[in-house]
């Protein structure tokens, strides 16, 4: 193995990702010369740029009369933690938001449409249409305008401190290189790595939830938490984890809101039991995916069943669901029984039919009085429009009559990805655990991400994606500033 090399640049950015560009693409606007380091072997991180952003106040929304607020949006994001987020950096990211909008549309990112993640919810998703160019594409072209360097296949090691503890450094390796470790000497390093959704082991650790037990959520293996950890080593103080749930049929069917389209039926306010057969929510919850995660964690396993019979789908069919996403295509089931037949036949377990209450309970493990006591319960408060033990609206009670064909599909908690793992300010500076900044250090994205009090706001969608772009923003802005007080240079 060769020696150490060196080389330095005025901002190093940990990450090409949603914040990471982001934030290689502020600094250099601000003057710094970049330098991005890219553990894998592709530009542009695990999720492409995502399909839209989180804003408030913007053009379109002005043009679509949406009358939501940035003094409304930041209340209820401080509502929806009960004020446990950063204040200060909850308004910094609102504030920014919707410039955000219009800096990536200056680029050539084209949104199409303003959208609430289901009916009900706030307008705030500017959406991005699929054949368009990926965000993180433009930003990359952008970053390279610029002169931007960026560099893949480049794993960090180590962050350099100096005596008073500024991080003035940073070493990286290429896999399966001979070579020695390359030494960047920085006037600030921007950790945006993604977090640690890619491993099961820091899931568990820092969430409690088993990879493929009671969590089924999209492990991109490159995720592990690299920046994370360095930037604990560098004396970061540890920041709120979560991961970004919501409730889905487990793997492989998967599709928007956790369930594919042509099984939609089972995303409706349908009767839900545990694996007691004993119901444990209002069933209408099941439009927002956060708080239906949250209930259905909370059962034994990690599983809730939901029940509806071939009349309730008649119903849909004929008047189409309760509950719509904004995207979706779809208002009604396309062919749910043969959708469900098709699960059945290619030995899916999570999905059941059933002639029976008594076979239903055979077939998905449920004691068999508890589930006909359940349903008998159920239906009485279908009778008479009063549900006295979940209080779910009259409107969406329908009864699960026996004798009929049954449908039950199996559901659990699902996870985009981690949120959170050190803390920043308002600045995006890491802070120690004092609160104080660490000279040098920044932090962006999903790995400092802890602003929604462990349930992502669905009612507010599009926000994680947007928290990663407008705090890369804030972070490399911010990074490039630090660069002529602490005695360098910026061209």
């Amino acid at each position: 193995m060769t020696g150490e090399t060196r080389d330095s640049a005025d901002v190093v950015v940990l990450g090409s990702g949603c914040a990471g560009l982001a934030a290689a693409v502020s600094a250099a606007e601000a003057g710094a010369r970049v330098l991005v380091l890219e553990k894998t072997e592709r530009i542009g991180g695990a999720i492409h740029g995502g399909a839209g952003l989180f804003a408030v106040g913007t053009r379109m929304q002005r043009d679509r009369q949406i009358p939501l607020t940035r003094d409304e949006a930041f209340h209820r994001m401080m509502e929806h933690t009960q004020w446990r987020s950063d204040a200060r950096l909850v308004s910094a990211y609102v504030e920014q938001s919707a410039d955000t909008i219009e800096w990536l549309s200056w680029m050539g990112v084209e949104f199409s449409d303003v959208v609430a993640y289901y009916l009900g919810a706030q307008p705030t998703w500017h959406y991005r249409e699929p054949d368009s160019p990926e965000i993180t594409g433009v930003l990359a072209d952008r970053a390279r305008q610029l002169g931007v360097r960026l560099r893949t296949r480049c794993r960090a090691r180590d962050l350099v401190t100096d005596a008073a503890g500024a991080v003035v450094g940073v070493t990286w390796t290429a896999p399966d290189s001979t070579d020695g470790p390359t030494r960047v000497d920085t006037g600030a390093v921007v950790v945006a790595t993604g977090g640690f959704g890619g491993s099961p082991e820091l899931i568990e650790r820092h969430t409690g939830y088993r990879h493929g037990t009671d969590l089924f959520s999209f492990a991109h293996p490159e995720l592990t938490g690299d920046g994370i950890a360095l930037a604990l080593a560098a004396g970061a103080a540890p920041g709120l984890t979560m991961m970004e749930t919501y409730v889905c049929l487990p793997e492989p069917y998967w599709g928007p809101g956790g369930t594919p389209p042509e099984l939609g039926s089972f995303r409706q306010p349908n009767l839900m039991v545990n694996g007691l057969a004993r119901r444990f929510m209002d069933e209408s919850v099941m439009r927002h995916p956060g708080y239906a995660a949250n209930a259905v964690a909370r059962q034994p396993g990690g599983h809730g069943l939901m029940i509806l019979t071939a009349d309730i789908n008649s119903c849909y069919e004929r008047d189409g669901w309760d509950f719509l996403m904004s995207k979706l295509p779809l208002t009604g089931p396309p062919d749910f029984d043969a959708s469900v037949s098709k699960a059945v036949a290619e030995g899916f377990p999570h999905i059941l039919r059933a002639g029976s209450v008594a076979e239903l309970a055979d077939r998905a493990g449920l004691e068999p009085d508890a589930l006909r006591r359940t349903v008998e319960e159920y239906n009485q408060a279908c009778r008479t429009g009063r549900d006295t033990l979940m209080h779910k609206p009259a409107r969406y009670l329908r009864p699960v009559e026996d004798g009929q064909l049954l449908y039950a599909a199996r559901f659990s908690v699902g996870g985009y990805g981690s949120l959170g793992g050190f803390a920043v300010d308002d600045l995006c500076r890491a802070v120690d655990s004092r609160g104080l900044p660490i000279p040098g250090l920044f932090g962006a994205g999903r790995d400092v991400n802890d602003l929604y009090g462990g349930t992502y706001p669905f009612v507010m969608s599009g926000n994680s994606t947007s928290f990663s772009y407008n705090s890369g923003r804030i972070a490399g802005r911010c990074a490039a500033r630090t660069v002529p007080a602490r005695g360098r240079r910026a061209p």
